[in-house]
């Protein structure tokens, strides 16, 4: 018997109603192409694709794509609509060959950004470049609004946005930044979670990545959180002006195998240059990750290389190494921007090799600043390089109650760094000049330990950014262990230590038209003198020879 002799005409409806709703609507794939596409075509293919941003900014649903083609630059904003989920995320990507989708807003002092999303979640953006943005990625959450979760990026490239002005009243937007998460919720509850930002660049840029909103710096808004769960995997941040990663009230997260190099350079910053500021965050990871070589430039404050600003409670560091900075290596602050201190802050097998070419207040130079012993942190099996007259740790506002420890530690005059014997060479590749791309290749034939690399540079050589890498044998594959500028006569690295068979030293940019170096030496030199301190006492501060 035929089913509609079964059922009521409404009753057929409703039936055929639920099968509809019961099958799932298919994903789409869309095309753009500036140099190839209509705006009256389809866009549902490569052959029928779109040309304009404008045009692609419709609304998607679940599981969608949204494709630009590689080799075409756009000057336009993409706002795309609707949201995905965390199991099916909106697609934004490329296709065809060639270089990455370039959207080029071409005057970072314009308020332009290159993705705008408002409210939005479930959002997964790889393989694109970001360039002359005011913002590359620019995304807002109202007060109120409901929670929103995932937003993954992935092998992009943000560059060139180098607008600096007073943050006070942000998001008037007078930052040039790569990634910006913005909040307008003032309550204690999250609007953003679930953020994953890996193998991404960024280079030249005022800050690389944000968390903010209008409370971000009110004293009285302690411990309020809007985003969570905020990963960061193998990220390059370069020739930047100021905290490379400025993240505030977050809550859970992660930054692990990244570096952040050259900041603060030719820079003049009204509130000073730090690697990174954290500021009332908790529950996060730092591994294997580097900031080095960071500058006061042209009479900024600070010049640290990394800083938990305040109400940062939790946060564990591993395996990571900070270096040759204007200031001290590591700011340990609170009262400039919130009246909680810092708890829980546990250092793991790191080193600081400061150098605190410049005081951060008249006569001290310091490896650690520690504006209050109200700080609660503890430093286990770290290394500390103290440059001549160079202490290990100042309070600019001593306590009774001292909560910094340190345990099984050691501290180490950098004059005396790279001077036991050097690992002898199996093979030691080290041609009589090198050019860009080329590297200087130390074999050991056997694992051995390193904890330390002496570097000479011939006078007629200028290499100005090198990397230093060692061989992981789990991967396999070179690992960065250190991110050098100028070499000069003699240089000594100070590394997390390493067990490698062989190491390399990388040239990636050079002055000159070659790079020469008499020595590349790889050491597993003694760690210095323990200093192990229990909480409740004050840490000695001797100098450095």
């Amino acid at each position: 018997m035929k089913l509609h002799t079964l059922l009521t005409k409404p009753a057929l409806l409703i039936a055929l109603a639920a099968v509809l709703t019961a099958t799932p609507a298919r994903a789409k794939t869309y095309y753009i192409s500036q140099s190839a596409g209509n705006d009256t075509a389809a866009g549902t293919t490569a052959a029928t694709a779109w040309k304009t941003l404008a045009k692609a900014s419709i609304e998607y649903q679940p599981g969608d794509s949204i494709l630009l083609k590689k080799g075409d630059t756009w000057n336009e904003e993409l706002t795309p609509k609707g949201s995905g989920t965390p199991e099916k995320p909106i697609l934004i990507s490329s296709y065809g060959e060639g270089k990455k989708p370039v959207i080029d807003r071409e005057d970072f002092k314009q308020d332009r950004t290159g993705i705008r999303l408002d409210n939005k979640g479930g959002y997964k953006i790889v393989g694109l470049e970001f360039a002359r943005c005011m913002t590359g990625i620019y995304a807002e959450y109202a007060k109120g609004a409901p929670t929103q979760k995932y937003l993954w990026i992935e092998d992009c490239y943000f560059r060139d946005s180098l607008l600096y002005g007073h943050y006070e009243d942000y998001p008037k937007r007078k930052i040039g930044l790569g990634v910006c998460l913005f909040s307008w919720e003032t309550g204690k509850r999250v609007v953003m979670q679930d953020i994953t930002v890996k193998n991404c660049v960024f280079r030249r840029l005022a800050s690389g990545f944000w968390t903010n909103s209008p409370d971000n710096f009110n004293k009285n808004a302690s411990f309020v959180y809007n985003f969570a769960n905020l990963h960061f995997e193998s990220c390059l941040f370069e020739e930047g002006y100021q905290w490379q990663l400025g993240i505030r009230g977050v809550d859970g997260g992660s930054v692990k195998n990244c570096v952040t190099h050259d900041i603060g350079r030719g820079f003049m910053a009204f509130n000073g240059v730090a690697g990174a500021m954290f500021f009332r965050c908790k529950d996060w990871i730092f591994e294997d990750s580097e900031w080095g070589f960071v500058d006061i430039g042209q009479g900024s404050g600070d010049g640290e290389a990394f800083d938990f600003e305040g109400n940062c409670d939790n946060m564990t560091m591993r395996n990571c190494n900070f270096h040759d900075t204007d200031g001290p290596g590591f700011l340990l602050c609170c009262y400039a921007s919130d009246g909680n201190p810092n708890k829980g802050i546990v250092m793991e097998n790191c080193v600081i090799n400061a150098k605190s070419k410049r005081p951060i207040r008249p006569r001290v130079r310091a490896a650690i600043i520690n504006t209050t012993d109200w700080t609660e942190a503890t430093w286990k099996n770290c290394r500390f390089y103290l440059s001549k007259g160079e202490g290990l740790m100042a309070v600019m506002d001593p306590e009774k109650d001292k909560r910094s420890t340190f345990v099984e530690c050691y501290i180490k005059d950098l004059s005396a760094a790279a001077s036991s014997t050097k690992h002898p060479a199996k093979e030691t590749t080290v041609p009589a000049s090198a050019t860009e791309g080329q590297s200087f290749v130390l074999d050991f034939g056997r694992p051995v330990a390193i904890n330390e690399f002496k570097l000479k540079e011939d006078a007629a050589s200028g290499i100005s950014r090198y990397i230093i890498e060692y061989w992981d044998e789990k991967k396999p594959g070179w690992m960065s262990c250190f991110n050098g500028m100028g070499i000069g006569g003699e240089f000594v690295a100070a590394i997390v230590p390493r067990t490698t068979s062989k190491v390399r030293l990388r040239v990636i940019a050079n002055s000159k038209d070659k790079a020469v170096l008499t020595a590349f030496e790889a050491y597993n030199d003694p760690l210095g003198e323990s200093l192990n301190v229990a909480k409740g006492s004050a840490a000695p501060n001797r100098p450095g020879k």
